[in-house]
């Protein structure tokens, strides 16, 4: 009687240990392919902007649309390649900052944006090879140097109206423009970011929004006929350093010469 309860013991174990050997593996359950999304840029669109700007861009509470003009490719083309999306909130401003994609990502996402209807204003075709300096000088004194100086480096700017549409703010500062690439500079221009003016078709043609770039990319490295540069600081700046060396030292070179008078 012992010998058939120890034999059934027996082989319950060795059905035991076979059972655990076909169990070694972990359960994992099923993976679920999930269908490709048409573009790359849709699933980055998707992923970080949708939640604020609408699944097809028609904007929400949280964001303004991204396809009516003057939004478009060109203005997402700038905002993400410039560092000013995505951002963490809805409340936080528009600042240039550190960028986030790849340039082969923002391309994409340019891509998904001109899938989306109605299409804003697309990324600009500059042509900067023997552009007019002079006309891109003239306009540039007459449209931009009040806010990004005459010399391109930006200045702060007066608070001024809330916008009507209740859009919010990119801060109150005229960035500097040698930061930014040609083509950034002209879709600032055909956009208008923030709180500068949108200055489209109707505004600047072609040639001369390729004028006003060239000009830009001038002021990067001006020719300095009139003497040192002074870090390009603008004319007030200036004029107040000539005022301050210039006149002081004809006092003291005229305190010299009436020191060498009074001496004789």
């Amino acid at each position: 009687m012992r010998g058939l309860r120890r034999a059934a013991l027996l082989l319950v174990l060795l059905g035991a240990c076979n059972y655990a050997d076909e169990q070694a593996a972990p359960y994992r359950p099923a993976i679920v392919v999930a269908t490709p999304l048409t573009h790359s840029g849709e699933q980055l669109y998707l992923r970080d902007c949708a939640w604020c700007h609408g699944r097809a861009g028609e904007g929400s509470e949280r964001g303004p649309d991204i396809v009516s003009d003057p939004s478009g490719p060109a203005l997402v083309d700038f905002v993400v390649s410039t560092g000013r999306m995505p951002i963490s909130s809805p409340d936080e401003l528009m600042r240039p900052g550190s960028v986030d994609y790849s340039p082969q990502e923002i391309a994409a996402l340019v891509a998904y944006s001109r899938t989306l209807e109605p299409a804003g204003p697309d990324v600009p075709e500059l042509s900067l090879d023997d552009v007019d300096l002079a006309l891109g000088g003239r306009l540039y004194q007459e449209n931009c140097a009040a806010c990004h100086s005459t010399t391109g480096i930006g200045g702060a700017l007066t608070k001024g109206r809330a916008p009507a549409d209740g859009s919010r703010r990119s801060g109150f500062v005229a960035p500097d423009l040698h930061r930014s690439t040609p083509l950034q500079v002209a879709e600032a221009i055909r956009t208008g970011p923030g709180t500068m003016p949108v200055f489209g078709l109707g505004v600047f043609e072609d040639e001369e929004l390729n004028a006003i770039v060239g000009y830009v990319s001038y002021l990067r490295d001006p020719s300095d006929r009139g003497g040192a540069p002074i870090g390009r600081i603008g004319p007030v700046a200036e004029g107040a350093i000539g005022w301050l060396i210039g006149l002081g030292l004809l006092i003291v070179f005229a305190r010299w010469i009436g020191t060498k008078r009074g001496e004789g």
